[in-house]
């Protein structure tokens, strides 16, 4: 079997899903084909990555809350929840304020 190429954001939504799961590592990484080893190292490649570009490591998940689509973006323990339909330039103008 030929080893899968993921990109840097493909590689982000696999960790964004395994940190929103309640999985263990092994046990998420086992059904997609991943060594779980090879996981743990670019994950901690892509967080010293944004902390070296000093953008922080943004989770951004899409999430139904009583049956409302939103999106919810975390900072460490900082958390703002938005509705799914909001402009996504309005959240960059949000993110580039709130950086200055």
């Amino acid at each position: 079997m030929s080893r899968a190429y993921r990109t840097r954001e493909q590689w982000r939504e696999l960790i964004a899903e395994f940190e929103q799961s309640d999985l263990s590592q092994k046990q998420f990484c086992e059904p997609q084909g991943i060594n779980p080893a090879y996981f743990s190292q670019r994950r901690l490649e892509l967080q010293r990555e944004a902390e070296d570009n000093d953008t922080g490591f943004a989770l951004a998940v899409p999430q139904s809350v009583n049956s409302q689509q939103t999106v919810q973006l975390r900072i460490d323990e900082t958390e703002l929840v938005l509705p799914l339909s909001v402009s996504p330039r309005w959240v960059a103008q949000l993110v580039k304020e709130l950086s200055a």
